[in-house]
């Protein structure tokens, strides 16, 4: 890890110097060069390198300019592959392959990169090392290796996959919708892909029709503040919880349990000290507060102590939610109840 910060420092040292090279050229205007120094403060202030600190001068210099490194990289890759590289590369591939196939990702990923050492146009080989980045939950690196295979041969379809895939497990559903989208232009009777699209489409719908997190305290996952303020509007939401068979019986044992309530009474006296000194003259305790704070405490115990109902109240109460947040069918407001 360390190795792999210096390496990244470097880099950026070596941007740093660019940058500043540039600004000395005659070829850029004055408001061109102004905007290169704001991109070298902020490159310094986000990495904590400077070009002109001493100190990262000599940890951090290398001989090789950064155009002269990209240009000696870009012959490298354009070059010609002998047979024999290309047969060491093929090999490595394999055994890379059969890493996989023992779940030895990280091993994998040094045996697909020591191919790409030898052969850096293959696209098997960068499509592969994304497979094994997936594997390790590393996503955006998957999508950067997809990004080098497509740059190869921008149809290779399985690619295109494997990036859905990848943005799929970040939640960017519609990158991952357009993945699969494009990969089904080559392989349009993929049943893989036609089903991976839809799974994607889904989530996306259930993402963009959720309702944001509760910004106050939770019970099982219910937003306490939410019922509390009526869940059906005003007090109709606590009334729904006390009318709760599942929520009352939870509620005795917890009671019965002398732990849990010296634990209560204990966290109520505290919050309940430290209320009366910031009460204002002629003013009241923020008990509600107190009260709901108190109940993400209690929430901790109660899904310790019996997590299947409490995954029951939460599927009744996001139930409840739901319903109403229902448009209604008809075109004015108020009225009865049932649909129109």
């Amino acid at each position: 890890m360390a190795a792999e910060i210096d390496s990244k420092r470097k880099l950026i040292f070596s941007i740093l110097s660019f940058l500043n090279d540039e600004m000395s050229s005659t070829e850029l205007d004055s408001d061109s060069k102004e905007s290169l120094e704001v991109a070298c403060q902020c490159l310094e202030n986000v990495y904590s390198v400077s070009s002109t600190n001493p100190e990262d001068r000599r940890h951090l210099f290398t001989p090789a300019s950064l155009p002269s490194i990209l240009q000696a990289h870009l012959e490298q890759s354009q070059k010609p592959v002998s047979p024999e590289d290309k047969e060491a590369a093929e090999r490595l591939k394999n055994e890379g392959n059969n890493l996989m196939k023992e779940e030895c990702y990280s091993d994998a990923i040094e045996k697909y990169t020591s191919a790409l050492d030898l052969d850096p146009r293959n696209a098997v080989y960068y499509s592969n090392r994304a497979a094994a980045h997936s594997k390790m939950g590393n996503h955006e690196l998957a999508i950067e290796d997809c990004h080098l295979a497509l740059n190869i041969d921008p149809k290779y379809s399985k690619v295109m996959g494997r990036m859905g895939l990848a943005y799929t497990e970040m939640k960017e559903y519609d990158r991952a919708i357009e993945s699969y989208t494009r990969a089904l232009e080559f392989e349009p009777n993929n049943e893989s892909y036609q089903n991976n699209l839809r799974v994607a489409q889904d989530l996306a719908a259930k993402a963009s029709a959720a309702p944001p997190p509760p910004s106050g305290p939770t019970l099982g996952g219910v937003d306490l503040a939410g019922l509390m303020g009526g869940a059906g509007g005003g007090m109709g939401g606590l009334s729904s919880v006390l009318n709760n068979p599942d929520f009352m019986n939870m509620a005795t044992k917890l009671m019965q349990n002398p732990q849990v309530m010296n634990a209560f009474s204990s966290a109520m006296q505290q919050n309940g000290s430290s209320q009366e000194a910031s009460v204002p003259p002629g003013g009241e305790p923020p008990n509600m507060n107190a009260f709901l704070q108190m109940g993400q405490r209690l929430a901790e115990q109660i899904e310790r102590e019996d997590p299947e109902q409490v995954a029951r109240l939460r599927e009744q109460f996001g139930g409840m939610r739901q319903n109403n947040n229902n448009p209604d069918s008809s075109g004015s407001g108020g009225g009865g109840s049932g649909s129109q």
